[in-house]
């Protein structure tokens, strides 16, 4: 699989490889960007990188988007990958790739562009005509993303900044091949099943409430799995010879990356 830098150099690899992969999907993210354009010409597009599985990207929709519309995009995307696109980099001067996104009006990339430094190089991608603004780098060509699926509507701020607009991320991940997109997916499905939250729940272990988020509250079948663990532990750490005290719940979090020393429920162990 090729791939082509901010430089214009092409190198090959494979999708197995950190660097294809990163890539592989920052191209994912072009082609949902330009679907989402075609799709609704309004649209303004904010950022769109690659994660550590898939790709997302934030958009500025005139609309209420809903994962409803996602199939529509899905189905642009799949044109875009048949039309077998090349892309191609692209410098433009600092006036120029302003007075191009004035002209696109797309207030995200234009402030980007302008918070660069004045010395920074500004390149472009290419695919059909599409261009967007970015540092890459991207796989040479569309129709290399075999299979896909946008996962998720989200939202998220612009920059991070609460006190900036609510934009709408979509979620996405895609494969060379459309048997390891079936197998990510499968991964996914076994992954929600065994999700401790569901489990606690159905099982009648613990629940999550409100008053404390993030916190189980024990129900008492939980109470029986987490003694027998704490028993489980204690076993262990008696038969190393370590001994057993009891400190505060909350302390220092700087004690703990200092000490080295283990910890469960405000008890700790240290060796003889």
């Amino acid at each position: 699989m090729k791939v082509i830098r901010r430089d214009g150099s092409v190198w090959e690899g494979t999708f197995e490889e950190k660097e294809v992969r990163e890539a592989f999907w920052h191209t994912s993210a072009h082609v949902m960007a330009q679907a989402v354009k075609r799709l609704y010409p309004k649209t303004k597009c904010a950022i769109g990188p690659a994660i550590e599985n898939g790709f997302y990207y934030d958009f500025d929709f005139s609309f209420p988007f809903t994962e409803e519309s996602l199939k529509e995009v899905e189905a642009e995307m799949k044109k875009i990958v048949k039309e077998s696109l090349s892309l191609q980099v692209y410098e433009m001067s600092r006036e120029e790739a302003i007075s191009y996104m004035e002209q696109e009006k797309e207030p995200y990339k234009l402030e980007m562009i302008q918070n660069l430094p004045k010395t920074e190089k500004i390149s472009f991608y290419r695919q059909g005509n599409y261009a967007e603004f970015c540092a890459g780098p991207h796989i040479s060509n569309t129709c290399q993303i075999k299979a896909f699926k946008l996962l998720s509507v989200a939202g998220a701020y612009w920059r991070g900044d609460e006190h900036n607009k609510m934009l709408t991320r979509i979620y996405g991940i895609s494969f060379p091949k459309a048997s390891e997109l079936e197998q990510y997916l499968k991964m996914q499905e076994e992954a929600r099943l065994r999700d401790h939250r569901k489990l606690g729940k159905e099982l009648g272990l613990f629940a999550l409430l409100d008053e404390g988020p993030g916190f189980p509250f024990f129900l008492p079948k939980g109470m029986v799995l987490k003694n027998l663990l704490i028993d489980y532990w204690r076993e262990i750490h008696r038969r190393e010879g370590y001994l057993e005290i009891s400190t505060p719940m909350m302390l220092n979090r700087s004690l703990w990356e200092t000490s080295g020393i283990g910890i469960i429920i405000g008890k700790i162990c240290i060796p003889q």
